[in-house]
């Protein structure tokens, strides 16, 4: 049965530490999992229950000095498991850190506080990519934590579906960061020093085939609608004066006295000491307006709508993979039309 190294990192201690309390609660081996943290400031010594020094796993008081010594604390939440041996010791080019499992066997080696080929050694000999390791030692320098789990093929998913949880870190998105703030990898920092990685999800086996994902892509046309303008209509209620011309008659009373001449008797018109009352009324016309709306135009809007067809001219990649066989055998290429093999073994 193949053995794989599965890897999950963490900002922090706490986060790790609760993904190996998962682990242990589902029925994985305290054997096959380990945790490395670090140390920086003394951080999570409290959680340790011994120091090593490459010789002897002390119990007991250590003095404080490179990076390692610390006073042994309260086991802090180890209960039974694997925490409960968690342990102190310094790994060069990272510096202190906390550790339990079984990496610490491979990390310990001769000499006082000293670990055998450092953390990206230990890695990488448990069957971790070297790249990858690098990284997760980078990691662990800028204050994370690692855990790992040896896993069967058949419970490599389980695990991973474990280990996927709150507080595990997004590697590939990390160590962009990491680069643009000017750290360059491996090539950069020396033997002991990390390089980044390509291609990582946060926890997944590693094995030893190299893949070149081959891709296409297709272009999508579609459609939405857009604001082209608008018009708006808006009416309004003016005035302006108007003269029209009418005739009016107006009627108007006199009075006129006249001396009457002659020999007109006065019994001739009546009975001139009769008391009598005349009244004779004025009349007159005036304007009268009245106003009458009648509708001498109307304005329409309506919309009409065309349908016009339109080239849409783009570029679309594809991954082409040339596969050099110098056995001799017959060159042949991947990403194209036709047989798209060109696997040699």
């Amino acid at each position: 049965m193949t053995n794989k190294t599965l890897t999950s990192f963490f900002d922090r201690y706490e986060d790790a530490s609760e993904a190996v309390r998962r682990l242990e609660a589902a029925g994985v081996p305290r054997s096959d999992i380990s945790l490395i943290a670090s140390n920086e400031g003394d951080r999570y010594s409290s959680h340790a229950s011994r120091t090593f020094d490459g010789t002897n796993h002390h119990d007991d008081d250590v003095s404080d000095g490179a990076g390692t010594g610390a006073t042994v604390g309260t086991l802090a939440g180890g209960g039974a498991g694997l925490l409960a041996g968690l342990g102190m010791l310094a790994i060069p080019g990272l510096g202190p850190v906390v550790a339990a499992g079984w990496l610490v066997s491979t990390l310990v080696g001769a000499g006082a506080g000293a670990a055998i080929g450092g953390l990206t050694g230990a890695l990488v000999d448990a069957g971790v990519d070297e790249n990858d390791a690098h990284a997760y030692a980078e990691g662990i320098r800028r204050g994370g934590a690692l855990v790992t789990v040896r896993a069967s093929d058949a419970e490599v998913d389980r695990i991973v579906d474990i280990l996927d949880d709150e507080g595990t870190v997004d590697f590939d998105e990390r160590e962009t960061t990491w680069r643009s703030e000017g750290w360059t990898g491996a090539s950069g920092t020396g033997a002991i020093a990390t390089t980044g990685l390509t291609d990582r999800s946060s926890s997944r086996a590693r094995d030893s085939d190299e893949v070149i994902p081959v891709a296409e892509e297709k272009l999508h046309v579609g459609k939405r609608e857009v604001n082209r303008g608008r018009v708006r209509l808006h009416s309004r209620v003016i005035e302006r004066p108007v003269q029209e011309q009418v005739t009016l008659r107006e009627e108007r009373v006199d009075v006129e006295r006249r001396r009457v001449s002659g020999s007109t008797q006065a019994g001739a018109l009546g009975d001139p000491f009769q008391e009598r009352t005349i009244e004779v009324e004025e009349r007159g016309e005036e304007a009268v307006v009245s106003k009458e709306a009648r509708v001498v135009e109307e304005v329409v809007v309506r919309k009409q709508a065309d349908q016009r067809t339109e080239t849409i001219s783009d570029t679309v990649r594809k991954t082409e993979v040339d596969v050099e066989d110098e056995r001799g055998n017959t060159v042949s290429r991947t990403g194209t039309t036709g047989n798209p093999s060109g696997r040699t073994r």
